[in-house]
């Protein structure tokens, strides 16, 4: 018979849909770990919104009233005395997501090509991502936040058309050139995208115009060969990484106060499962 869950066990088994047991059955994961962080307060909330003059997507709001941020990371078994950490999802603490400057508040959306088209005040058309989504395009009201940095090579921003929105997109921003590739529209369909990719290294550049490094392109292909392939229809939305896992629906019941605990990891031991 099962163990029952505790309810902050409950909570986190929830938030991550399921990935800590997905990844316990994969071959040479091992040393799967997840920290675990007090919710903040309303009044911590609202201090941020007032900070940055934006008020924060009702589902983003939610998961930090719930947790302030997590990070989920676990190892692979390249050998019997090789275990590498590489699988990594995190998400910061409300504070350290922070307003972009870096060059971006003067240009206007980039081409994938990496030309810059000067801001003007006649109407213009957005250009096209990679995967032929309209790309931002950046004016004196866009707010522009970090919430991932991938490696010195793009970055995971949250972009505000204006003060007065709250519905913000999630774009990558690839650094080399300054352009941007569409990622998802709203805080929780990122947050699946990030379980749907297992937390494989870098995976948010499956969506950049580069694509992936190699180690970690062959990673993908050991664990989940099916996020590769071409015509994947992930781009239509539709985030359902195979039929042996389905983990990608995220129910909104779980954004809620969970039980109060000391504020330190929590490591799940799994046994590697050698081939």
């Amino acid at each position: 018979m099962s163990k029952k869950l505790s309810p902050e066990d409950a909570f986190y088994e929830n938030l991550t849909l399921g990935l800590i047991k997905t990844l316990s059955s994969v071959p040479r994961v091992c040393n799967v770990n997840l920290e675990r962080r007090q919710p903040l307060n309303p009044c911590q909330v609202v201090n941020w919104e007032q900070r940055h003059c934006v008020y924060l997507p009702e589902d983003m709001k939610k998961f930090y009233l719930s947790t302030d941020g997590f990070v989920l990371n676990w190892s692979y078994q390249y050998a019997p005395n090789d275990v590498r950490r590489v699988g990594y999802i995190h998400f910061p603490h409300l504070l350290q997501v922070t307003l972009l400057r870096e060059n971006i508040e003067n240009t206007h959306s980039v081409s994938s090509s990496g030309s810059a088209a000067a801001i003007s005040s006649a109407p213009t058309v957005a250009a096209k991502d990679k995967w032929d989504n309209a790309t931002p395009i950046i004016t004196a009201k866009t707010k522009i936040f970090e919430i991932n940095n991938i490696n010195e090579m793009a970055k995971v921003c949250m972009l505000y058309d204006s003060t007065s929105s709250n519905n913000p997109r999630f774009y990558l921003l690839e650094l080399s050139t300054l352009s941007w590739q569409f990622l998802a529209e709203t805080f929780s369909e990122y947050l699946r995208m990030a379980i749907a990719h297992l937390g494989l290294p870098y995976w948010e550049l499956c969506f950049s115009s580069f694509g992936l490094p190699s180690w970690t392109e062959q990673l993908f292909l050991l664990l989940a060969p099916h996020l590769l392939e071409k015509h994947e229809l992930r781009r239509g939305r539709i985030i359902n990484p195979a039929c042996e896992h389905p983990y990608n629906i995220l129910d909104p019941n779980i954004f809620r106060s969970k039980p109060k605990g000391t504020n330190k990891s929590s490591t799940s031991s799994l046994k590697s499962h050698n081939k």
